[in-house]
């Protein structure tokens, strides 16, 4: 059978006031197991994306900025009783899965939650696309990670930790994308050919970009941080060739985002026709 792109789109809503954690999606993984009865972590790498949860459109996950001696601040996500937030979760999977249950509540740590199912859609991986018209707008609303292929050994040699682009590269992340995609059988195309393709194809408009500081977690008191960008880019297809491939990269962006962490909701897009 086929490989399906199942998408649910939920709400959480807080029975009490409530912190959330400094990044939202491990609810949503929560809120995703409880529904479904699935795992919140899918056995296969890469199968799933869980988004942070939105409040009114604007995702939730906190960012901090330097202060005196590089000691990180922020202020903490609060969520008041009651209050709507939505969330997404995209997986693949060889056969449907099971019907979600029509509530479920859960518990966050000391927090009590109920979620819900508002969609759910299914299509063939085959049929998964975004029409691109020629001028169109990429949207990164959560941190994009894009790692540069063959940087890994430069930073080894200096000691570095991981070091991520921090400027849009679009024709970069959809040959990462690209490789991914082609690793699972999902796509037959070169993820070389793709990038040389796209970096002559696409013509940046207008953007808005800057980088943030995301706190994911915190282990033994010590912060574990991302560094990458968000903000939005507007493009213009030249050569319209590659039209068809960059429908189908765009349709699995849109569910499953962009760059590295993707599954835990780092690189989350939106695409749209450009007004």
């Amino acid at each position: 059978m086929e490989t399906l792109v199942v998408t649910f789109r939920m709400v959480v809503a807080p029975l009490g006031d409530c912190v959330l954690p400094p990044f939202t999606s491990k609810v949503t993984r929560t809120a995703f197991a409880a529904l479904t009865g699935l795992p919140p972590k899918p056995p296969e790498k890469r199968a799933a994306s869980f988004s942070v949860l939105f409040r009114g459109g604007r995702p939730l996950f906190r960012v901090l900025e330097p202060r005196g001696r590089g000691e990180p601040s922020g202020i903490e996500l609060i969520a008041r009783a009651g209050e709507r937030l939505e969330c997404r979760c995209s997986l693949l999977a060889r056969e449907p899965p099971p019907l979600p249950r029509a509530s479920a509540r859960f518990r966050f740590g000391a927090a009590e939650m109920e979620a819900w199912v508002e969609q759910v859609e299914v299509a063939r991986a085959s049929e998964v696309r975004f029409e691109v018209p020629e001028k169109f707008v990429v949207r990164f609303l959560t941190p994009t990670l894009l790692p540069v292929p063959g940087r890994g050994p430069l930073l080894r040699e200096r000691g570095l930790r991981r070091r991520y682009r921090l400027l849009p590269d679009l024709p970069l992340a959809l040959a990462l994308l690209a490789h991914d995609l082609r690793l699972r059988g999902l796509l037959d195309a070169d993820p070389r050919r793709v990038r040389r393709w796209a970096e002559l194809a696409l013509a940046e408009l207008d953007y808005r970009v800057r980088p943030v500081t995301a706190l994911y977690t915190v282990r033994e008191g010590r912060p574990a941080v991302e560094r990458g960008f968000v903000g939005y880019v507007s493009y213009e297809l030249l050569d319209p060739s590659g039209r068809e491939l960059l429908s189908r990269l765009l349709g699995f962006a849109q569910r499953f985002g962009l760059g590295k962490s993707r599954g835990v909701g780092f690189g989350h897009v939106e695409v749209a026709p450009l007004a």
